[in-house]
């Protein structure tokens, strides 16, 4: 929680200050602010414990002292001559010091006091209405905050850019995307210079709503602004994943490497897992061959088995076996050994398989159970094992995803046929 903007309150105190002439000039500028204002400004009474008391109260709290400021504004509050001018503003200070202390709900309440004692001048009404607002939203009272927002347009006969899209945050924080959009789109076209968060916010709108190129449309204008900031272009490759054109997030991202802002793990396996997307997985192989060359990418289980299995994708077995082969050892469960057993099957070892598989069952956790048994057995059949074999055949039929396959060698042993290894799928 940040601390109240001090020079808000700087302005509050000059204002006790001054002489009824210069506070004349002063409500002619406020009114000057808001030509449309539906509330009438109200006539301010103060007498001269109060301004001394609020005023120094004011200069504490603005030097970081709030707990020296606390016991005056408490004084106004307690007084039975205080002017609703004076305990609006001894409340103001009150909800101030509260926020500063992270005390969202007495903040709030010191606020809404305040301003229900209806006497501060147009401009400071207004001010702290906008500021209980924002409070409100950063305390997620949504809801709360929007009807704040609303009742300032109204008294104010205005709305202004940061006002809108303070609005289309809280719309977006009750996923209400449609209006987030409709006022985000007024705050950007009515601001000087938006706030590059408004424009996050606008993106994210069209994301819930999975209008990703609508979505796309606002990353790229950003992007056109600062077209090396890696967080826009992640967000702009997430976009079209999520709107499925993975071609064109490859190509965000393929850019990127080549322009060289290529330099963290979460890059380059980003960049592997599209190409697998894209149906390229000898591309991201190699992207992850690079990563681990340069030492960006760990030699780790994900990062092993992620290129195992891309190099499966391209039917580059030795690849995928060799790979496979760093990640079983480093795995919890046999998922990866049942996979590495698998290839070293089919490609002809089956003394070796027949060790991963026994690993792979041993470790358990296994997806594919029944399948390990029935590869296993069809490993120690190739080398002639046909007890062995048998037996975990058996075992595999106790698994109703293997069981049609199991019966079917188990029937064939029994009539004395000789099973031969099927091809790999």
């Amino acid at each position: 929680m940040k601390r109240v903007n001090g020079f808000l309150m700087a302005l509050c105190a000059i204002g006790l200050a001054f002489s009824t002439a210069t506070f004349a000039r002063d409500a002619k500028k406020d009114v000057d602010a808001y030509p449309h204002a539906t509330r009438k400004e109200p006539k301010v009474s103060l007498g001269s414990s109060e301004q001394t008391a609020l005023n120094k109260a004011a200069d504490l709290l603005n030097d970081g002292k709030d707990s020296e400021a606390r016991p005056y504004a408490e004084k106004v509050l307690a007084s039975g001559k205080a002017s609703p001018y004076a305990k609006a503003f001894a409340n103001e200070l009150l909800g101030t010091i509260a926020w500063n202390a992270d005390k969202s709900d007495e903040a709030i309440d010191g606020y809404k006091k305040a301003l229900a004692l209806d006497a501060l001048p147009n401009k400071s009404q207004f001010s702290l209405l906008y500021r209980l607002a924002q409070m409100q939203l950063q305390s997620e009272k949504y809801e709360d905050s929007l009807a704040s927002l609303e009742q300032w347009e109204k008294l104010t006969g205005s709305q202004n850019a940061d006002e809108l899209a303070l609005k289309a945050n809280a719309y977006y924080r009750l996923d209400k995307f449609q209006p987030a959009i409709d006022n985000m789109k007024q705050a950007i076209a009515t601001a000087e210079k938006p706030n590059d968060s408004w424009s996050q916010i606008l993106m994210a709108s069209y994301f819930e709503l999975d209008q990703y190129d609508e979505a796309a449309k606002v990353v790229q204008g950003m992007l056109a602004k600062d077209p090396n900031n890696k967080k826009l272009i992640n967000q702009l490759a997430q976009v079209y994943i999520q709107g499925e054109k993975p071609d064109q997030a490859l190509q965000v991202l393929a850019k990127a490497k080549a322009d060289g802002l290529f330099n963290t793990a979460d890059d380059y396996s980003q960049l592997a897992k599209l190409y697998s997307m894209a149906d390229k997985p000898k591309d991201g192989a190699a992207i992850i061959k690079e990563g681990l060359a340069n030492n960006v990418l760990k030699g780790d289980l994900e990062n092993y088995k992620l290129l195992g299995d891309l190099c499966m994708q391209a039917e580059d077995d030795p690849c995928a076996l060799d790979a496979y082969g760093k990640a079983a050892p480093l795995a919890k469960d046999g998922n990866v050994q049942y996979q590495l057993g698998y290839l070293q099957f089919y490609a002809g070892n089956s003394k070796a398989a027949v060790d991963s598989l026994s690993q792979a069952i041993s470790k358990g956790g296994l997806r594919q159970e029944g399948e390990a048994y029935l590869l296993r057995g069809d490993a120690q059949n190739d080398l002639g094992q046909t007890a062995a074999a048998t037996a975990d055949w058996q075992k595999a039929a106790s698994f109703p995803s293997a069981k049609t396959m199991a019966d079917q060698r188990l029937q064939a042993v029994k009539k004395g046929a000789k099973i031969h290894a099927g091809k790999k799928k």
